[in-house]
Formats: C-alpha cells, sequence, structure tokens
C-alpha cells in the first residue's frame, strides 16, 4: 500500500468545544507497543464501533486505535448530532427497497442500543437526548417527502406523528415551517461529547491513541503500520474506518464523493431571549429538501443551523470558505427566528459528509490481515458504528444474517478521475440548492 499523503485536519470550532470530556487524557505515546493483535486506524464512530466488538470478542486481545487529529474533533463530531433510528430520506439510495430499509431499522436500534448500554452501565455523563427528530417543511411542495416517509413507515410499523400550523410553532418555537414529520426513535446529541465519552470507557485492553497519524500500513503475515511519529509497529490485523481517507491507503480507489456542510452554533440564549422558547423542549429537524437547512434547539440554549454544501475535492475546507458560508447562515437562522435575530454565532465550522455516489456503504477486505469499513450516505452515526461493530465480527469468524446483508449492499460504485467528479458535483449541488429555496 502507498504511504499516506493527505491527512484529516480541523478547521472551525464545533461540538468539541461544548462536550465535558473536551480536556480528557488518552494514551501517552510513549505508552505504544511494538506489537498489537489489532489495530483500528481511525477513531470516528466506525472505529469504536470496531474497538468496543473487538475487546468483547478477544478480551485478551491487545488491541489499539490510533485517531490522526483530537478524537471528536473530525468529521464524525462535525455533522448535527442526529443518531436516526430510521432510513433517513427513503429513497435516496435509489436502489433500496423495503426489506433493506426494515433491516437497516432493525440494525440501526441494535447499534443504538449498544452504545446506550455502554453509557448507562459506565455511570459516564453525556449530552445524549432521546427526544426524536422532526422532518419539517416550509414549502407545501415539500409535503410529498412527508408523503413518501409515512408511507414506508407504516410499512414498517414505526411510530410517528404529524404535526402543522399553531400546534407546531409551540412545539419548536418559530413559524417558519408549515408542516412536520415527528419520529421518536432518534437520538439527539453532543457527537463529540458522546464519542469522546464512549473511547474513555473502553476495555483496559484497548489502548487508545489521539493526535497520532498513520502514515503506511504494509501487507503481509503480520501488517506493518508505520506512524507519522517515525514509530513501526506490527499487528494481525488492521482495520482502516477513516472515510474518505481510506483511499489515501491505497485500500480503494476513486470511491467517495465527500461533501463539505457548513454548521455555526449561537451564544447561549439569555433569559429575555428564552421567552420565545416557553415550554419548548430541545429539538432537532432537518429540512424537506436534502439541501435544505438543518436545525436544532440544543439543550445548553442555543440555536445550531447547518447548510451551504460544497465537494470536498482535497478532502478539507479552509477558514476562507467557512467565512463564505456564514451569509448562508446568518439567513436560515434569522429567517426562522426573527425576534432573536440580534443574537451572535459563537461557534463556526465545516465538516465532511462521507458519500459515496450510490449512497452505498463499504466493507471490504484488502488482504488477509487488512480490513476496511465506511458508511455511504448522509446519516451516518449510527451506520458507521455498526459497520466496524460487524467487521470485527467477520474478522473473527461469526457468521450472521446481518453480516451477511451488510457484505451484500456494501457495493460502492467507481467515480471517473478528477476533475469530472468535482465539475459534475459542484454541479449537481448549485442545481440541488437552487430547488430547495425556502427550505434552505
Amino acid at each position: 500500500m502507498r504511504e499516506v499523503k493527505r491527512f484529516p485536519t480541523t478547521t472551525g470550532q464545533s461540538w468539541l468545544e461544548m462536550s465535558s470530556f473536551k480536556d480528557h487524557l488518552f494514551k501517552s505515546h510513549d505508552k505504544i507497543a511494538k506489537e498489537y493483535d489489532y489495530i483500528v486506524v481511525g477513531a470516528g464512530y466506525g472505529g469504536y464501533g470496531c474497538a468496543s466488538r473487538l475487546a468483547e470478542l478477544q478480551p485478551s486481545a491487545r488491541i489499539a486505535v490510533f485517531e490522526a487529529i483530537k478524537i471528536g474533533n473530525g468529521d464524525s463530531g462535525k455533522n448535527a448530532g442526529f443518531i436516526i433510528d430510521v432510513p433517513h430520506n427513503f429513497g435516496d439510495q435509489g436502489n433500496s427497497n423495503f426489506e433493506d430499509n426494515f433491516m437497516y431499522y432493525k440494525l440501526n436500534t441494535f447499534i443504538i442500543g449498544r452504545m446506550r448500554k455502554a453509557i448507562e452501565d459506565s455511570g459516564i455523563k453525556v449530552d445524549w437526548d432521546p427526544c426524536g427528530k422532526y422532518l419539517c417543511c416550509s414549502e407545501t411542495k415539500s409535503f410529498k417527502l412527508i408523503d413518501t416517509e409515512v408511507e414506508e413507515l407504516e410499512h414498517m410499523n414505526v411510530k410517528y406523528e404529524i404535526y402543522e400550523g399553531e400546534v407546531l410553532a409551540k412545539r419548536l418555537g418559530t413559524r417558519y415551517y408549515k408542516k412536520a414529520l415527528y419520529t421518536p426513535g432518534t437520538l439527539l446529541v453532543n457527537p463529540a461529547d458522546v464519542l469522546r465519552g464512549l473511547f474513555t470507557v473502553l476495555p483496559e485492553n484497548v489502548d487508545v491513541f489521539e493526535e497520532c497519524p498513520v502514515m503506511s500500513i504494509e501487507e503481509g503475515a503480520r501488517a506493518r503500520v508505520k506512524l507519522l511519529n517515525g514509530k513501526e509497529l506490527t499487528a494481525k490485523n488492521v482495520v482502516v474506518t477513516g472515510g474518505p481517507f481510506i483511499e489515501e491507503f491505497g485500500i480503494v480507489k476513486n470511491t467517495f464523493c465527500p461533501v463539505l456542510s457548513y454548521g455555526a452554533f449561537t451564544r447561549q440564549l439569555n433569559e429575555d431571549e428564552l421567552i420565545y422558547f416557553k415550554d419548548v423542549k430541545p429539538w432537532g429537524c432537518t429540512a424537506g429538501h436534502p439541501a435544505g437547512t438543518t436545525v436544532r434547539f440544543t439543550c445548553d440554549n442555543r440555536i445550531f443551523v447547518r447548510n451551504g454544501f460544497s465537494y470536498a475535492t482535497h478532502r478539507t475546507t479552509s477558514f476562507q470558505r467557512i467565512r463564505r458560508a456564514v451569509p448562508k447562515l446568518r439567513r436560515a437562522f434569522e429567517n426562522r427566528f426573527p425576534e432573536i435575530k440580534h443574537v451572535n454565532f459563537e461557534y463556526l465550522y465545516g465538516g465532511m459528509i462521507n458519500m459515496t455516489m450510490n449512497f452505498r456503504p463499504l466493507m471490504i477486505q484488502k488482504h488477509p490481515s487488512v480490513y476496511a469499513s465506511a458508511s455511504g450516505e448522509g446519516a451516518g452515526v449510527a451506520k458507521t458504528c455498526l459497520m466496524g461493530h460487524y467487521v470485527a465480527e467477520w474478522i473473527n469468524g461469526i457468521d450472521s444474517e446481518e453480516l451477511r446483508f451488510l457484505r451484500r449492499i456494501a457495493t460502492p460504485s467507481h467515480l471517473p478521475p478528477e476533475p469530472l467528479p468535482t465539475i459534475g458535483a459542484t454541479a449537481r449541488l448549485m442545481w440541488e440548492e437552487f430547488n430547495a429555496k425556502s427550505e434552505i
């Protein structure tokens, strides 16, 4: 495999700034051993899912997890903080069907249950709220998305509620939306807080190292791993869970088409400003169009908005691109909450949505000693975690209906060489944002 040329970076400030685990110290780099049974590259939700399951299956094995930057400061901690149980935006994948959607629902609820149990059993305090989510529409033409999802939910026998008009306004503290579909099974979280918290309570046979990039992986009877700091170590198996950065190791090629999105958090609202949210509980909503604005009213009394998509050709963003995203974020915030439009943004960021062209996940054995897994669509927290979980079972020879399903659908399509993906994706994103109109 080749040497990595591009590593994850971080730009802007996000959920990590509000995490009680922000200053937690993981293992010191001088504790890195020369040999491990398993090495997991990437400490996002996929890395957690893999490491936690490996530790459960092999309690005497030596396991190491390496993250290039601070855990929770990458894309796993730079999303809207939804852990969604039902398949998100039914039909996005084009070739999905009821059986596949129902299996996703089963798997998502399973992995959410595992995370919940780890949190409850350990007693850690994290920002984890089982309050459900809204799919909100500001235009009547978007109602058809609600109708489509209702049809699927009824087919799956999943509970939901519809809210409109004054009832909806009282639940959200804004009159911007006309109609909403509410599903109760989604978790609203601080994704960086939950991720760091979960990594702190992994079993003692798991060593976690952050800000420690992996430079290369060499296949063999025992895989050889070289770190950017010059250290070299070996492992029986290596699992790479780094999303688009899986390509940097040469494991796959022209597979990921990541999209950048931009988010903003207001400062905490004061008592006078909270008058407009009297009796309103924390909530989160996705939009009636894929390019629309995602909004949350957080448990610490902030408004969060996310929108403004662009193609991540170089797997990173910049402060300049974040600055250019601010006007659109401000418009979304002020249009929805005109009574508090004077409130400033405290934190701004840009993060990647790790997608594949056909929205399919990745689960691959590159070599007897090297595996990789990743999600392929926007609602990725639960799916990324379960992909890591089941690749750990695959390595250990555990067969199941669920693993066979994931291996069957893990067929991401290939992209043409650059600059075609950038040109095509940029045009598509511009078209989608044009059609989204007031949903942005």
